[in-house]
């Protein structure tokens, strides 16, 4: 028990060593401690709501692609605060982490300092609470870690702490531990010196861990690995053997430490006079104190480690670099310049000035005496700047410190320069020899700085004085003029520079003009003009050219002819002439028409001037149109040549065209004549420019007719009229009017028809000839036809004969049959004139013509009478039987002046009996108002035809409430016959009606005949609708489950029907209306019948005419219809009607449109007195309002904008810009966002996934910002914002739902009771904007603005308006290996609406827009190509040669010299499409000539140059180059640089089997492009060399005797170039007089003409003059050979007569 109790104990004791004291707040652990609700309680929402996690911030970054510089500055933030918040929330939790972990240690700490108390007090004290431990906290929290978190730390609540130092226990005690003594006089540690960081040991006792932890926080993840070390409870502590033997390890620390206790100390020095490099020469204030990781190392070691660091800055300059923008001359300007010292030490500094005169800086301001600058302080320097121009300046500071480097700070002056809009090349067009134009250029002062400019001529520059050069207003130079010379601009300012053209000649005028500025800069305009003569050519003339007559007479002055062919007087002709204007100018005109001037010319005269006389015609048969106007430039003119005849005779007439106002020519300018100042008028006249000559000549008509007479055979009719038919040809040279007289006589008339008219030329005419007679008789005439300006008529012979009229019967005899006593019987004759004339006739009994007609029991009605030709009449014959009886009787008929006829009468007379087959009449369906139709039955008991007659009015006690009608309501029954009575019965009531009879009275019969009536209870209205392929059930009353669908696919502007059908199921008829409940129209269907033209309008209309004349009042009544500003209206048609019983209308219903969206709405039928039926329609419009201005409305494809083709640039070209107009014919504002795709033939991409975050493309303002848009407020005076239905009594319980609420200040706002919540979920007014939008599109390329471009980016085309985009392409810049390269793009504009108005009316109509929409399209092509020339030489070698001589530098054969140039030419050709601008630049010896004569330069001169001239080269264009090569005699010294002598590059000395030497030189000549790319062509030149050579080098004449001369031949050889050389003896002694070289001079040159080399013999000869030895040297020369030639000459003298030579 006592071992149990004691482990007990043990265990009780280790766990409170690690534990705090119950009675103090033991902290909770990393994993425990949660205050998240502590901060929601604390903060709400803002710690509780949804944040953007790190997902939505990957996603985001993922779909940045460059599309909306909106979206990616967002996501840019975005991930900024997003980075931000983890650096927060790390340091936070590494914060925490360390606090909590810092309490733990000291709770450990003081939980053992308080078990060490108890064990040394023992039990006697043995109770809690009278024990305090001090606070362990401060030694275990890193308090520079709180402090850089803004917490409190232990030292700003606790006293002054002294470091707590604890004697160590006797038991514990660690000999191995240095003691403090041991530290500061033995150990070679690093020790803490105030300058050198001292590093942490590697290895760390355990038990002195508490002690010796440093304070400061390394890294979380070290603090964190360290703290876990020290919470491992059962973690046991090695401790050193240092009772026992040590180890090896031991051993060698401790032989380490004794050597270091023998080195020798180092003593700190001042960091003042250390260089910055080193460790202990001062540290940098802004660079971090590195760490030493190993301490054993040696302080050389680390000396040297850290001298080949970076340099350390010593002092900083602020400003780095001083600018100086705004100046002007005669001022003085200052700035301040400030060296900061950024070391932990005082520094010196020393200042160098500028160099320039134009800075200065003065006394420098320290911050202290002596000039030291200490730490983190800075002196500071005064800087002058004087300029005296408005140049550009740069000049630098030199700082001296103790630094290795020396500190530069650059000084620089720019003041930014004006820039002029005034182009490089002013064109000034196209002027007339003699006249003067006047061209307006505007400049404007686009720059920054103002500036004053002089305008001077190219010739004149440079000037040593403005003011000598600028005397006058104008600048000139002919033919051109400048002014003003003199101005001056501010920024901004613009002014207007005139430019004079006055030329002389005609040509091509082009002269340079140099614009000065006074800031030094200069700049070369160029001034382009062409002068032109008067240049007119007659081109054609229509119709056929008619041949000269022999023998005819011309006009003398007359450069063209033109002749008429005949034709007939007043008729008309005409010729068109084309006269083309060759100039390149308006030339205003006018016509004359004179007489001609008529003088017959032997050939080969010359017309004399006194036979030219300029009258003015007077028969005005010649017209010209126009009569005045203006030639175009360069294109050709209609003239219309009319020749009107009024006389038979011959016309003759000559047309002068006449220029007006021309100016004259200029004198002819004399070789002294001075410069002419500038001419503001020149003389100008009228000016006869091309005569013209006309002939025309007349016949007379002539007439045919066909046949010539015309005899009608046979008898006609009198009072009838008959047609012939016959021709008139017209055989004239034009075409005929004519009238035909008329015959119209007492009986008979005769005429023709048509009776006037017009026959064209070789044509005939159909006449009708029409012949009416009055009496019968046989006539014989003639007609006369009168012919339009024809002297004789023309006559037609007539012949006809005429006979009388005939009348006939329509029956031959007449029954009336069986009939009934006491009633009469009356029937009809039909009386027929067949004959064209007028019959009187008579109509009676035969046999009581003599009796009275009261006794007669028929008569006819009428008797008599009289009938038209060809007409017909009536005749009523009537029988009244007195008695029963068999009638027989004749009635006969006479025709005056014609043959009558009889007809025979008969009857049968007797009494009538009829009855009804069914008395009772039963009417099962019946409708209120609407009659029911039944039958009943009458049969004839007998033979006798009966009468009956129905009663209108009803009988029994129900006949008030019901109406009936009988077909037929009167009528004959026939014998034994029965007729069927049709019966109309209406009922007004709803009752059953049985107690309801009819009367039918027969007569001949003594009672009436009784009808009963029994009809059942009446039925009310009722409609059904539905669509034609759908068939509704006649029981559906309700049209909720129809609906007008016109489709999802409804093209724009394209008109759509759809049918309803509207049934009515009963027998009532009903008016109807039908209206749209909001896109309503009130506009009738245009009615495009013919009867409607014009009544004006004698001819019909084309059918192409009259299709567009459709078209139009078509266009103008959809116009009508969507006037409203809805954007689409339903049209309905019958919108008013009658529904008849059981009937069926079809109603089309058409849709018409301006505007896409989503549409919904009612078709409103109002049915009679039925109750409005609602029946809902929808359709999606698809499509674009816009379309471009060039390309029109498309119909088909109307979001295809049109192809923008830029054509071929250079590569790096200018940009090219095209502007587009774009309409928008619609009532709403669309905003349209563009973006420039390029397309890759190789993009393998299909789709592209567009991401955006809020509006894909949001409203921005001129500078591109985002705009915010508030809450949309919707004013009545401004837009609609809800519709009111036309109200009407039947309509007002369905109105209250459409209206709109109005607040006090006359706004409206929708509320929630505008639209039903059905259509109000459909199309939500204010719909919630998406936070994210992902959109799926087919790929279209790749974004980007280069190198198309579409400014501005984002417009808004205004409604009924139209707004212009720029497109601009920048050509790409290609490398040196790329060919031809093909740009292929596209422009997509997005349209957004941004009227909420316009883009959503809730429950009617919603607009997508941005990517929702299908965008406008531009198509885009461009071809870049690269800048080079065709170089076309006569060798196919590449390289451009050239050979010369070296001896071709002497003049002639004498020893002057000379330069000579050899000229060389290549063609570069433009092979290419555009125009290409280059310059030519070559080094020496190459030149590259001007066309310029070679006679204007002197022999000494060099020729002058293109290699700064810039040059144009147009398309499939040539140019001749000439390049020269300079030869002169400083080539040759070349040939004497040995290889390690400065040889210039490209010269190369060339040695030759034959011992000739040539000099090569070889350059490129650089073709330099506007692009600024380089094209070489190889220059290569050979110059042959001249090379002298002895055959001997030495002479030796040996013993000669005395006055005796010896000579010797030498040879002197010249390879390559011919030479001129010269020999000289010299001698030191005296001795040249002995000697002679004969010849001394000459001219070494070849007689072969391709022989490599020459040679000459010399003569040498020596004659002694005294008895010694002679010696001398003769000396070669040539100036084509730098080193001479020396041959050694030497001989004695001697009186010896062995040496004297022999005579023979």
């Amino acid at each position: 028990m006592s071992g149990l109790a004691m482990l007990d104990e043990s265990e009780t004791r280790e766990k409170m060593r690690f534990d705090p004291p119950v009675n103090r707040h033991r902290p909770a652990s990393g994993k425990s401690q949660d205050i998240s609700h502590i901060l929601a309680n604390i903060f709400k929402d803002l710690y509780t709501k949804d944040i953007i996690g790190k997902d939505t911030v990957s996603n985001l970054t993922k779909t940045k692609r460059g599309r909306s510089s909106y979206h990616d500055r967002y996501v840019e933030k975005l991930q900024q605060a997003h980075s931000e918040y983890n650096r927060c929330i790390k340091e936070a939790d590494m914060l925490e982490s360390h606090i909590i972990h810092a309490r733990a240690r000291a709770a450990t700490i003081e939980n053992q300092a308080y078990e060490r108390m108890k064990e040394k007090t023992g039990d006697a004290y043995d109770h809690r609470g009278l024990f305090t431990v001090k606070s362990a906290f401060s030694s275990c929290v890193d308090e520079d870690l709180l402090k850089m978190n803004n917490l409190i730390s232990p030292q700003d609540y606790l006293t002054t702490q002294k470091p707590r130092v604890e004697a160590p226990a006797a038991v514990k005690t660690n000999p191995a531990r240095p003691t403090f003594t041991y530290a500061m006089h033995v150990s070679r540690e690093p020790q803490d010196d105030g300058y050198t960081l001292i590093p942490s040991p590697e290895k760390i006792n355990p038990e002195m861990y508490n002690s010796d932890l440093s304070l400061t926080l390394e890294t979380s993840s070290d603090t964190t690995m360290r703290i876990k070390t020290l919470m491992e409870p059962n973690q046991t502590k090695s401790r050193p053997k240092w009772k026992d033997e040590p180890s090896a390890k031991d051993r060698a620390e401790g032989r380490e430490k004794l050597q270091k206790l023998k080195d020798k100390h180092d003593f700190l020095r001042n960091p003042r006079f250390l260089p910055p490099n080193v460790q202990q020469g001062g540290t940098s204030l802004i660079r971090s104190r590195g760490k030493v990781i190993k301490p054993e190392h040696s302080r050389k070691g680390m000396e040297e480690q850290s001298s080949g660091d970076d340099p350390v800055p010593v002092f900083l300059a602020k400003p780095s670099v001083l600018f100086f923008t705004d100046y002007s001359v005669g001022h003085v300007y200052e700035t301040t310049l400030e060296l900061k010292n950024l070391t932990s030490s005082s520094r010196h500094v020393r200042v160098i000035p500028p160099t320039t005169s134009y800075f200065s800086i003065g006394l420098g301001r320290f911050p202290g005496e002596g000039g030291v600058v200490a730490p983190g302080m800075g002196c500071k320097y005064t800087v002058r700047f004087a300029p005296d121009s408005l140049a550009d300046y740069e000049d630098l500071i030199v700082v001296e410190t103790q630094a290795e480097h020396l500190l530069v700070v650059p000084i620089e002056a720019r003041r930014p320069p004006p820039v002029l809009t005034l182009p490089r090349v002013l064109d000034c067009g196209y002027c007339l020899i003699g006249g003067v134009k006047f061209v307006e250029f505007l400049c404007q002062n686009v720059g920054l700085s103002a500036g004053t400019f002089c305008i001077i001529p190219k010739n004149q520059w440079p000037a040593s004085n403005l003011r000598s050069v600028v005397r006058t207003y104008f600048s000139e130079q002919p033919p051109f003029a400048v002014s003003p010379s003199l101005f001056v601009l501010q920024p901004g300012e613009a002014t207007v520079v005139e430019v004079v053209f006055f030329p002389a000649a005609a040509e091509r005028s082009c002269q340079v003009f140099t614009v000065v500025c006074d800031n030094c800069q200069v700049k070369d305009i160029t001034i382009e003009g062409v002068g032109q003569l008067i240049a007119l050519e007659f081109v054609s003339v229509s119709g056929e050219k008619e041949p000269a007559v022999t023998g005819e007479v011309h006009d003398l002055t007359a450069d063209h002819f033109v002749r008429f062919s005949p034709c007939n007087p007043h008729s008309v002709q005409q010729k068109k002439l084309v006269i083309r204007n060759n100039v390149h100018l308006e030339l205003p005109f006018h016509w004359q028409i004179m007489k001609p001037n008529l003088h017959p010319l032997l050939p080969g005269e010359t017309p004399n001037p006194s036979h030219i006389h300029f009258h003015l015609a007077t028969d005005d048969a010649f017209h010209i149109s126009p009569q005045t106007g203006i030639l175009a430039p360069c294109q050709d003119q209609e003239f219309l040549f009319t020749f009107s005849p009024k006389e038979l005779k011959d016309y003759h007439s000559v047309c002068h065209l006449v220029l007006r106002d021309i100016p004259h020519l200029p004198p002819e300018p004399c070789d002294n004549s001075i410069l002419q100042p500038v001419r503001t008028g020149s003389k100008v006249s009228d000016v006869i420019v091309m005569d013209i000559e006309v002939k025309g000549s007349t016949e007379p008509y002539q007439v045919l007719l066909e046949p010539y007479a015309v005899v009608i055979p046979g008898e006609l009719f009198i009072c009838t009229t008959t047609r012939r038919q016959f021709k008139m040809w017209n055989h004239s040279k034009t075409c005929v009017f004519f009238q035909w007289e008329r015959m119209s006589s007492r009986c008979h008339i005769i005429e023709v028809e048509p009776s006037t008219g017009k026959i064209e030329e070789n044509e005939c005419f159909d006449f009708d000839l029409i012949v009416t007679g009055g009496k019968p008789e046989k006539v014989v005439t003639s007609l006369v036809c009168h012919i339009e300006h024809r002297h004789e008529p023309v006559t037609l012979a007539v012949e006809v004969s005429f006979k009388g009229p005939i009348v006939t019967l329509s029956v031959p005899s007449m029954d009336f049959g069986l009939m009934r006593l006491g009633e009469q019987t009356q029937t009809t004759l039909l009386l027929t004139n067949i004959t064209q004339l007028e019959a009187s006739w008579t109509l009676e009994e035969r046999h009581n013509r003599q009796k009275d007609h009261q006794d007669t029991q028929i008569s006819v009605e009428p008797c008599i009478g009289v009938l038209p030709p060809l007409a017909s009449c009536s005749v009523d014959v009537v029988f009244k039987p007195h008695c029963c009886q068999q009638f027989e009787t004749e009635l006969e008929l006479t025709v005056q002046n014609g043959t009558g006829c009889h007809l025979s009468v008969r009857a049968d007379v007797q009494s009538p009996q009829v009855c009804l087959l069914n008395c009772e009449l039963v009417l099962s369906e019946l409708y209120i108002g609407v009659p029911a139709k039944g039958a009943v039955t009458l049969f004839n008991q007998t033979l006798l035809p009966s009468y009956f007659t129905w009663m209108a009015q009803l009988h029994g006690p129900q006949a008030s409430l019901c109406t009936a009608s009988f077909n037929p309501s009167s009528g004959t029954l026939a014998p034994n016959a029965s007729m069927e009575i049709a019966v109309n019965f209406t009922s007004h009531t709803d009752l059953e009606l049985t107690e309801v009879a009819a009367l039918c009275e027969v007569q001949g019969m003594n009672s009436p005949l009784i009808l009963g009536i029994v009809a059942s209870k009446p039925k009310k209205l009722s409609v059904s609708f539905s669509l034609p392929s759908v068939c509704s059930p006649a029981d559906d009353h309700s049209p909720s489950v129809l609906e007008l669908d016109f489709g999802d696919d409804v093209i724009l502007k394209r008109a759509v029907t759809k049918q309803l059908l509207v049934t009515n199921q009963t027998a009532i008829p009903a008016p109807f209306t039908i209206e749209a409940e909001y896109f309503s129209c009130l506009v009738s269907k245009p009615n495009n019948k013919s009867d409607k033209r014009c009544p004006y309008i004698k001819k019909p209309l084309h059918s192409v005419q009259a299709k567009k004349v459709e078209e139009k009042v078509h266009e103008e009544f959809v116009s009508s219809l969507l006037a409203h500003g809805k954007g689409a209206a339903f049209f309905v048609q019958p919108n008013t009607g009658m529904l008849g019983p059981f009937e069926t209308q079809t109603v089309d219903v058409t849709a018409y449109t301006d505007m896409w969206g989503e549409y919904r709405d009612h078709l409103i039928f109002r049915v009679g007195d039925l109750e409005p039926t609602l029946i809902p329609m929808q359709m999606t419009v698809k499509g674009c309002p816009l379309y471009f201005q060039m390309t029109g409305p498309h119909p088909d494809d109307q979001n295809q904008g049109p192809i923008i083709q830029f054509g071929s640039h250079v590569s790096g070209g200018d940009t090219v810009s095209r502007s587009l107009r774009i309409n928008n014919p619609t009532m709403f504002d669309i905003r349209m966002d563009w973006e420039t795709y390029n397309i890759d033939q190789n993009d393998r991409k299909l789709v592209d996934v567009l991401v955006a975050y809020g509006d894909a493309f949001p409203v921005k303002d001129a500078d591109g910002n985002e705009v915010m848009s508030g809450p949309m407020r919707l004013s009545d005076r401004s837009i609609q914002t809800a519709w009111e239905p036309t109200h009407s009594p039947d309509s007002e319980g369905t109105g209250g739902s459409f209206q709109s609420v109005t607040g006090e200040e006359g706004e409206e706002y929708l509320t929630e009771d505008d639209c039903e919540e059905e259509e109000a979920c459909l199309y939500p007014c204010h719909t919630k904007k998406k936070l994210f939008s992902v959109h799926i599109r087919p790929h279209v390329g790749s974004l980007s603005d280069y190198p198309y471009c579409i400014t501005p980016q984002q417009i808004v085309i205004p409604a009924k308006s139209s707004g212009t985009i720029h497109v601009s392409f920048t050509p790409l810049t290609l490398s040196g290996s790329a060919r031809d390269s093909r740009c292929v793009g596209l422009a997509l504009g997005f349209m957004s609406l941004d009227s909420e108005i316009a883009a959503c009316v809730p429950g009617k109509v919603g607009r997508v827009q941005g990517l929702d929409l299908e965008p406008v399209r531009i198509d885009l092509l461009a071809v870049v190509k690269p800048a080079v020339l065709l170089v076309q030489m006569v060798e196919d070698e590449g390289v451009l040669e050239f050979h010369a001589t070296a001896g071709d530098l002497l003049r002639g054969e004498s020893e002057e010299l000379r330069e000579f140039d050899i000229i060389q030419a290549f063609q570069l050709k433009n092979t290419s499409e555009m125009p290409l601008h280059f310059r030519l630049g070559t080094q020496l010896p190459f030149l590259v000539l001007k066309p310029e004569p070679r006679a204007q330069r002197s022999p000494s001169s060099n020729p002058p140059t293109g290699d700064s001239q810039p040059l144009v080269l147009q398309p499939q264009h040539s140019m001749q180059v000439k390049v020269t090569f300079h030869c002169s005699l400083p080539l040759l010294d070349h040939a004497d640089l040995q290889a390690d002598e400065d040889v210039p590059p490209g010269v190369t000395l060339v040695h030759s089997g034959s011992g000739q030497k040539k000099l090569r030189f070889q350059q490129n000549l650089l073709i330099h492009y506007s692009n600024n790319s380089l094209q070489a062509v190889p220059l290569r030149a050979h110059l042959s060399l001249a090379t002298l050579s002895l055959s001997t080098d030495s002479i030796d004449f040996g013993f000669c005797y005395m006055g005796q001369t010896q000579t010797i031949d030498v040879n002197l050889h010249s390879h390559g170039a011919h030479t001129y050389w010269k020999s000289v003896i010299e001698s030191d002694e005296g001795d040249s007089h002995v000697f002679k070289v004969t010849p001394d001079f000459g001219f070494l040159r070849s007689k072969e003409l391709h022989a490599a080399s020459c040679s000459q013999h010399l003569q040498i000869s020596f004659t002694a003059s005294e008895d010694r030895e002679f010696k001398a040297t003769v000396v070669i020369r040539s100036p084509l050979v730098k080193t001479p030639l020396t041959l050694q000459l030497q001989g004695t003298g001697s009186f010896d007569e062995v040496y004297r030579p022999s005579t023979i």
